[in-house]
């Protein structure tokens, strides 16, 4: 078209009447806008007047999906034909500056949207399938996983307080207690809210253990790195424990509510 010489000739004719102008004027202000900086014309432009807000979000996992059977193929897909050997769960470098590079993706397995599921030795115990959170106000230790660590009910303060969940649903805790939290051989005392509920976490450290003490993890490299007098301590992320406590979840979520209610 752009060799036409009728073409031309027509468009002429037509801007020599009036006509075409404000085509005309959007292709030099296109023409314009390709040599400035797209967040600069982004910024001026704004959103469209007719944008809508999105207040909650619906749906599950776009990877494993939203049903207990999907979860399940989800975790068996993720595990290899061989058993790896133990893997040392930390490892301590000379700098005190939190980073991430290409060596902490070696370990990783694609997808990455696993939760950070890492393992502690907390009261003279390993405890498995503790979740990194963010988004939670408080640190939350399961009563069961208390008895599994023959903790007495007793070393439990009496200090109920209201959780929220995501949708509005409301869970009063047990009580509070407080529990060292060994990290090379440095050990770290916090406070846990105590529920007695079921959930496919034993723990969870949300951001009252992830201030304190200077945590930065990163679900896209699956570790946690936090600094520590001699250097920075690198807690990696089991990805395989992940899936299960997905998976785990999944099943819950087809029991009927009224058997796991609590009494």
């Amino acid at each position: 078209m752009e060799d036409c010489i009728a073409l031309k000739k027509e468009i002429s004719y037509l801007l020599g009447k009036g006509y075409l102008k404000e085509i005309l004027g959007i292709r030099k202000e296109r023409s314009k806008e390709k040599d400035q900086d797209p967040q600069k014309i982004l910024d001026r432009l704004g959103p469209p007047i007719d944008a809508k807000v999105i207040n909650i979000i619906f749906g599950g996992s776009d990877i494993c999906g939203t049903f207990y059977s999907a979860a399940k193929r989800h975790a068996k897909v993720s595990k290899t034909e061989e058993e790896k050997g133990p893997r040392k769960n930390t490892s301590i470098t000379n700098e005190k500056e939190i980073t991430f590079d290409e060596a902490d993706r070696q370990d990783v397995h694609d997808p990455r949207h696993d939760g950070l599921v890492i393992t502690l030795y907390i009261t003279n115990h390993f405890i498995i399938r503790i979740l990194t959170d963010g988004g939670s106000s408080v640190n939350i230790i399961l009563l069961d996983a208390l008895k599994r660590m023959n903790i007495p009910e007793s070393e439990i303060v009496a200090r109920s307080s209201v959780l929220i969940g995501f949708s509005g649903e409301t869970k009063h805790t047990v009580g509070e207690i407080k529990l060292p939290i060994y990290i090379e051989g440095v050990y770290y005392v916090q406070c846990f809210c105590v529920t007695d509920t079921l959930s496919s976490y034993n723990i969870i450290l949300g951001r009252p253990w992830i201030h304190e003490m200077k945590v930065v993890p990163s679900t896209y490299y699956q570790c946690v790195r936090m600094p520590a007098p001699w250097g920075t301590v690198k807690i990696v992320g089991d990805q395989q424990e992940s899936k299960e406590c997905y998976k785990t979840s999944m099943k819950y979520s087809t029991i009927p509510r009224q058997t796991y209610q609590l009494k």
